[in-house]
């Protein structure tokens, strides 16, 4: 468990780095949205466009791809289901809400889980693919239209849709998979080198915008911090792991689901919120609990797996 536990304390030591910078003058507002800015349109495409080019489809399309798909639709349905009669939301407030309740931060703490917790890295690019190839760019396209505070057309989505970087990256991601096209040196390593920027980044501009935030709870969001979270870190592992045994999973292939669907908020809904500048408080909020919460919930998952017999 030691180096999951120094992959987690390295998160929230950078996440102090950002606040320390913003603390001290070093990071203003202006900053952090430039930081922002950099991670949509560049290191974030980037590394998607990386992980899913460099994917095998033959190995994630399957039974653990569908339960990664079944989880997070369902986490983000139940959110909303729940929040729309029960809080009322603003349009933003839903999408980043659903988007906090369901994003899995599979890309940062998930593969440390799996090679350490589960003894294959491999384990994580199920969700990593849906997740970022589909599901991380449906959310963006849904928060640049709650935050234009325009009515939604065919027209305007279709648009919001073909000029996101993160859909660009991902259908490139997947042409290229598909056809197995070898991917020139240059450009490979252009979107590594990209991609590495991106989780640091995020997580500078995160821990800035603490600076003020208060706590997490403490806000007039506070009830759909508190049902995000709970639908992130119990809804969605549970609809997994239910999804799973009736698709046939059992054993280790079980537990492995059901620990990934585990896996904190991804901080691409705090960048999505900051972007467009609604929902931000849900989303920090929501990223700061599930992620301090990500590794109690890991041993506890184990532990009744290994009490019952499971594994």
């Amino acid at each position: 468990m030691g180096p999951i536990i120094s992959s987690i304390a390295g998160i929230g030591i950078v996440m102090g780095v950002g606040w320390l910078l913003r603390r001290f003058g070093a990071l203003g507002d202006e900053g952090v949205r430039a930081l922002t800015s950099v991670v949509y349109w560049a290191a974030s495409p980037a590394l998607l466009f990386h992980a899913v080019s460099e994917a095998d489809m033959a190995t994630v399309v399957g039974a653990p791809l569908a339960v990664a798909a079944i989880c997070g639709i369902g986490s983000a349905l139940v959110f909303s289901l729940i929040s729309v009669p029960a809080l009322r939301p603003s349009r933003g407030d839903l999408v980043l809400g659903a988007m906090s309740a369901s994003l899995n931060n599979a890309a940062y703490i998930g593969i440390p889980i799996a090679v350490y917790v589960l003894g294959d890295a491999s384990r994580v690019v199920p969700v990593i693919v849906f997740q970022l190839g589909f599901f991380t760019p449906m959310f963006f396209v849904l928060a640049d239209l709650a935050g234009s505070g325009r009515k939604p057309t065919l027209r305007g989505v279709l648009a919001t849709v073909y000029s996101n970087p993160m859909v660009i990256a991902a259908a490139l991601g997947f042409a290229c998979s598909a056809v197995k096209a070898p991917i020139p040196e240059a450009i490979a390593t252009t979107a590594s080198m990209l991609g590495q920027a991106a989780p640091p980044l995020i997580l500078i501009a995160f821990g800035a915008s603490l600076i003020g935030s208060g706590a997490p709870l403490v806000t007039a969001n506070a009830a759909a911090v508190a049902l995000a979270s709970t639908c992130k870190l119990a809804v969605q592992p549970l609809i997994a792991l239910g999804a799973g045994f009736l698709i046939g999973l059992r054993g280790p292939e079980l537990m492995t689901v059901t620990v990934m669907a585990g896996m904190p908020t991804a901080q691409n809904a705090f960048i999505a919120a900051t972007r467009t500048r609604t929902g931000e408080r849900i989303a920090q909020g929501a990223v700061i609990i599930t992620t301090l919460a990500a590794l109690p919930l890991t041993i506890l998952t184990a532990w009744l797996f290994t009490l019952t017999g499971s594994i």
